[in-house]
């Protein structure tokens, strides 16, 4: 809260929310997608901004101000997208390789193994385009006849395996900090041919933000 604070009170100083102001509060708005009671501590405080200054900047100023801060806040909920995908079946393999394929700067991947060339291939083509990928993975998995875990390493993709005696389970993938996967659905073949499973991509800023959380948490547990 103390950031967006920041952020409102520099856009105040000029009188105005410039491009790169709007664009910034914008992404601290995202994380509270959802988060009633959040949006309502920012209403409160930008109220009490324009309050303040109302008398230096002129009614119709401050109120243009407040307008353009409460339309902000509430861009994000107009834009939340949730969609869910099954198998048997390509569904689920083809939303995976598209978000592979559409990621700008960043993959962080968390998943108990990886077997499908499909998927595989399309890795290999975001790292040669210099998608920063990082993937966290089962190390015993790792170790299974088909793995491409450590063939990804090879080419420079940075890799993690858990080191406990329990399964590293999770099966999402975050893509430029803005979008989740996540579901039952393994990175293998099986599961798309035979096995009955799901995917769900959302951008909702709040999950994302939460699996986002815990990839950090992992990956500086496993670093």
């Amino acid at each position: 809260m103390e950031q967006i604070q920041q952020a409102l009170e520099a856009s105040l100083e000029d009188y105005a929310i410039s491009r790169s102001e709007r664009k910034e509060l914008k992404t601290l708005f995202a994380r509270l997608q959802g988060d009633k009671t959040g949006q309502a501590k920012v209403r409160q405080m930008a109220f009490r901004m324009t309050a303040s200054a109302i008398e230096e900047m002129g009614e119709v100023t401050a109120l243009d101000w407040l307008q353009g801060v409460i339309k902000l806040l509430y861009s994000n909920e107009m834009n939340i997208k949730a969609s869910a995908y099954f198998s048997p079946g390509d569904d689920c393999l083809h939303r995976i390789r598209r978000l592979i394929g559409e990621a700008r700067k960043s993959l962080d991947i968390c998943v108990f193994t990886i077997t499908d060339n499909r998927i595989v291939k399309r890795l290999e083509e975001a790292a040669a385009l210099g998608i920063k990928i990082r993937i966290i993975s089962d190390d015993l998995k790792s170790e299974d006849l088909g793995s491409d875990l450590e063939h990804l390493k090879s080419i420079g993709i940075a890799c993690l395996y858990d080191r406990t005696i329990a399964h590293m389970h999770h099966k999402f993938a975050i893509a430029d900090g803005s979008l989740v996967l996540t579901g039952s659905y393994n990175w293998t073949r099986s599961a798309s041919t035979a096995n009955n499973e799901n995917i769900v991509v959302s951008n909702n800023g709040r999950v994302v933000a939460s699996f986002q959380r815990e990839f950090d948490r992992l990956w500086a547990l496993l670093s």
